[in-house]
């Protein structure tokens, strides 16, 4: 039995960094971030990645050093069961309390969306005038009108990178200055 008390803590760490790696949230299928965002979606504390990483973890942690006492294989598991119980409610109360109100009240600040995407210059870009840029996101070519952050020329051809785009323009910064701050 100790070897399903070490399996189960040992999955649930493992699966717990890969929640940390990864996420927890998924997009809806075909749904793409910056060029169709999906329809905002209620985030729900139900029974997920978290409760199961809290219910292994907890059931493991509890589980093992239990192994070692004088108790017999039914009680052993029947307290390590509701030790699991306790961490995956412990999760779910984490999540509802604390991270979905912080998420619903998160703004994201969509003038940063493509910060750090690269883009060419396909008309010049002056001190006083704007140009265009192109870019791609997932797999669609976009174009945008583009001023220069530091206001320094950028002729046709130059690859930049986008800082923002604020009321329709990107603001952009050659990628030769930006790869020397790298």
């Amino acid at each position: 039995m100790s070897v399903l008390f070490i399996v189960s803590l040992i999955g649930g760490l493992v699966l717990g960094v890969f929640a940390m790696l990864h996420g927890v949230e998924r997009r809806p299928p075909g749904a793409t971030d910056l060029v169709d965002p999906p329809p905002p979606s209620e985030l729900s504390a139900r029974l997920n990645i978290p409760a199961i990483v809290g219910f292994l973890v907890a059931f493991g942690a509890t589980g093992y050093p239990l192994h070692r006492t004088e108790l017999g294989a039914p009680a052993r598991l029947a307290i390590a069961l509701v030790a699991g119980t306790l961490g995956a409610l412990g999760a779910v109360a984490l999540v509802a309390r604390w991270a979905v109100p912080s998420a619903r009240k998160d703004q994201v600040d969509e003038r940063y969306l493509l910060m750090g995407h690269f883009a060419r210059v396909t008309a010049p870009i002056g001190p006083d005038a704007p140009g265009t840029v192109t870019y791609e996101v997932e797999g669609r070519v976009l174009s945008a009108r583009a001023a220069s952050v530091d206001g320094a020329r950028l002729d046709v051809g130059t690859d930049v990178v986008i800082e923002r785009i604020e009321h329709g323009v990107a603001h952009v910064e050659a990628w030769s200055l930006v790869e020397k701050r790298i």
